[in-house]
């Protein structure tokens, strides 16, 4: 009890001797049978019971959780390190280069593929040529033939002709098939370089010198997605529910940024199997990850009641496990009975002992 209420209570006692025992705890006229003037000198601190809205939140820290994240390995099959382009905590876009490779294609490999292949080319030019001179040739010599040796020639001819088209096409599949191979291997050799998936921010990387090997699907880069987070809720006691309201404040203590936003996760939702259970929420509106860096804190409405008797709590006094108040009426101070509900600690319910509009003593 302040000094204040404390004087002006020793003044009332003091100018009685005798006090009425009050009435049931909770009834309407449950006060002291006398009641005496409050003293001019008091200075007051008074509150009016009121009827409103009685909220009491509840709420914890939150953490920032991106849902899409991504592994980057290397597919190429054998190669060397040469170097990363990027490092951690580095925002890229879509299609930005990661890491360079040298890949371990064999040099021979690659000049015996172009030899055979300029030596393909080679033996189809010079042998089409060839083939063709001698169907030429051949078919200047039908003329002066009997009918039965320009049958046995013309047949010969046609012979030749179908082994020519033959030797073409087989020269140009295998052109096309050497062609193919070496277009492949140098596509390997030019694609040396791992590139982001997606528009994000790089979590961590490899550990890798110059020159060491690296092997097929050995994950370089993993990295996280910015165009989609959720706020990932401390909630120990399971109290968020699916699509419950809630608030998040940020920033420094003289400059709160307070967010509006819902459950869209709850522990609740899924079964006990399920590992790594996460009460996600999420905020309405564009609200970037960066306003959320500094301590921020998700609060919801724990208790809600609509058009209900309220006090201020600092006005509630206990005695022998009763609660009462002081009410001033008329300058007169009488201490009153009164049956209190839910408290939030600034506000308190009153069930009953109290009006709307009475004056309360509250300091």
């Amino acid at each position: 009890m302040s000094r204040i209420k404390a004087a002006a209570i020793g003044v009332l006692f003091a100018a009685t001797a005798a006090l009425a025992a009050c009435a049931e705890s909770g009834q309407e006229d449950s006060l002291y049978s006398e009641t005496l003037s409050a003293p001019e000198e008091a200075n007051y601190d008074t509150v009016q019971a009121h009827t409103g809205a009685y909220i009491k939140t509840a709420g914890g820290s939150v953490s920032i959780y991106y849902p899409i994240t991504a592994e980057i390995c290397w597919e190429e099959g054998s190669a060397r390190f040469r170097e990363f382009l990027v490092r951690k905590g580095q925002e890229v876009k879509e299609g930005d280069g990661l890491a360079t490779f040298d890949i371990e294609v064999s040099r021979a490999q690659r000049e015996e593929l172009s030899l055979s292949l300029a030596r393909t080319i080679e033996n189809l030019e010079s042998g089409s040529q060839k083939r063709q001179t001698a169907i030429e040739e051949a078919r200047e010599k039908l003329e002066g033939l009997e009918s039965f040796e320009l049958r046995i020639a013309q047949l010969r001819i046609d012979k030749s002709q179908a082994e020519y088209e033959q030797f073409v096409y087989q020269s140009e599949q295998e052109i096309a098939r050497l062609q193919e191979r070496l277009e492949e291997l140098d596509g390997r050799i030019a694609n040396d370089t791992l590139f982001a998936p997606f528009d994000g921010i790089i979590d961590s990387i490899a550990v890798c010198s110059a020159g060491d090997p690296v092997t097929k699907d050995m994950v370089m880069v993993t990295m996280h997605a910015t165009d989609r987070y959720y706020l990932v809720a401390d909630d120990t006691l399971d109290r968020l529910r699916y699509n419950m309201e809630v608030s998040v404040e940020a920033g420094r203590r003289n400059d709160l940024t307070v967010y509006k936003g819902k459950v869209v996760a709850a522990q609740s939702m899924l079964p006990s199997s399920v590992p790594n259970r996460l009460t996600l929420i999420e905020l309405y509106g564009d609200v970037t990850p960066d306003a959320l860096t500094i301590s921020p804190k998700y609060e919801y409405n724990l208790e809600e009641l609509g058009d209900v008797l309220l006090v201020k709590w600092r006005a509630l006094d206990i005695e022998n496990g009763k609660s009462f108040v002081y009410v001033l009426e008329n300058d007169m101070v009488q201490k009153r009975y009164v049956v209190p509900g839910l408290n939030n600690r600034e506000e308190a319910w009153i069930l009953d002992g109290l009006k709307e509009g009475q004056t309360v003593i509250a300091d």
